[in-house]
């Protein structure tokens, strides 16, 4: 029965992954722009970038809570590839990402105009040039209809090291980057 699941054939492909993630973008700016006050302001407030500009960072608690975070995500996503229903979960994973990026992005330029859009895109790199091997290889297993168990795992082992480097660089590069922009803005 299990051997019947895993080689169901899986309909998630390429243009479905990217409307997903551009619905989920448009309905995160539609969640943002419904709203009447301005209780997502927090994080984009002038306060608290004064204060992370200025703030030395605990490296070592940030390290465990961005690795848990991660690690856990990167498990989850893991284990739920090997499903028959993958398709669905890796559909709506794309489609919350979507979202995610959308309130932020819109909140960063209601809140602080162009210098919210460039901390949106600071915010993310260099990071995201790990994570999107190491979460790409389980979306390109389901698009490509993957069968076989070993070569998922090999590739979920190979992904989880772009993913640990991805952690690192999130954790002691980011920060520097970010406070420097915040410093010259």
């Amino acid at each position: 029965m299990l051997q019947d699941t895993w080689t169901q054939r899986r309909h998630l492909t390429p243009g479905i992954g990217l409307f997903l993630f551009f619905a989920g973008i448009l309905a995160g700016v539609l969640f943002v722009q419904m709203q009447k006050d301005d209780s997502f302001a927090g994080i984009f407030s002038e306060y608290f970038l004064n204060q992370y500009a200025s703030l030395p960072i605990d490296y070592k608690k940030l390290f465990r809570y961005v690795g848990g975070y991660r690690c856990s995500q990167y498990g989850l996503m893991l284990g739920l590839g090997a499903f028959f229903a993958a398709p669905f979960f890796f559909g709506g994973a794309l489609f919350l990402l979507g979202m995610t990026w959308g309130t932020m992005i819109s909140i960063s330029t209601v809140r602080l105009g162009l210098k919210g859009v460039i901390l949106c895109v600071a915010g993310v790199i260099p990071q995201i040039f790990f994570y999107i091997p190491a979460f790409g290889w389980m979306l390109l297993w389901v698009w490509k209809q993957g069968n076989n168990r070993k070569k998922y795992l090999f590739l979920g082992m190979i992904g989880f090291f772009f993913l640990v480097f991805g952690i690192v660089t999130e954790v002691y590069l980011n920060p520097l980057i970010l406070q420097q922009i915040l410093r010259k803005m």
